[in-house]
């Protein structure tokens, strides 16, 4: 399983296990941002797909991740976005792929129009904190692990994913949550077969890449 780290812990050293990096656009502006390592994949974040794509020109990402999208045609016109964005750059068409995070009820809802939405699409992940927040619950876990209503998210996540042929992308767990509970949860991933895992902290995304 690939752990794919993000929040602040991507943008310093050490990153442990982590194979990709997620920076958000706001955090890094035009700013340079060195990668860890040749073979680091690198992600660019952004809530909207008409927001200021400058720094993926600089950063010249793997993929775009998307935050605040309702449907298919958001990811498309982000899409359609990068294609000229490449053009103008030199790049070669299709060069930057888009990852779908849900973090809203109505990404939930929009899940679906994901398949066949467009080729870039490589990815789907989600945000449980930003899912909890949204309906309103105080925690997105109890003492058994998630609440019921993201079980079913991370579900149909799941099932979507296989569906459009991208690869499934685990919420992260908090870095200062309990260990028996963050093994758990990445137990589960594993065994559903999620292909990657957000990580909040060098030290999870190496127990995430871990095959013990």
């Amino acid at each position: 399983m690939r752990a794919v780290l993000t929040g602040p812990a991507a943008l310093r050293a050490p990153i442990g296990g982590a194979t990709t990096l997620i920076v958000d656009a706001a955090a890094v502006g035009g700013r340079p941002f060195r990668r860890p390592g040749e073979d680091t994949r690198l992600y660019l974040q952004v809530r909207s797909p008409d927001d200021d794509l400058t720094a993926a020109v600089t950063l010249r990402p793997d993929d775009i991740v998307l935050t605040c999208w309702e449907n298919g045609c958001d990811v498309a016109h982000l899409g359609a976005r990068l294609a000229v964005l490449e053009a103008e750059a030199g790049l070669a068409d299709g060069a930057v792929g888009i990852i779908a995070m849900i973090a809203t009820a109505r990404s939930v809802f929009g899940l679906s129009s994901l398949i066949g939405a467009s080729p870039r699409l490589a990815g789907i992940a989600w945000d449980a904190d930003a899912l909890a927040v949204g309906i309103g619950a105080p925690t997105p876990r109890d003492d058994a692990g998630l609440i019921p209503q993201l079980l079913q998210v991370r579900g149909l996540l799941r099932l979507a994913a296989a569906a459009a042929a991208v690869e499934a992308i685990d919420t992260a767990y908090p870095a200062d949550g309990g260990d028996i509970a963050f093994l758990a949860e990445l137990g589960a991933a594993r065994r559903d077969g999620f292909g990657a895992k957000l990580a909040m902290s060098a030290d999870h995304a190496t127990r995430i890449a871990s095959r013990c």
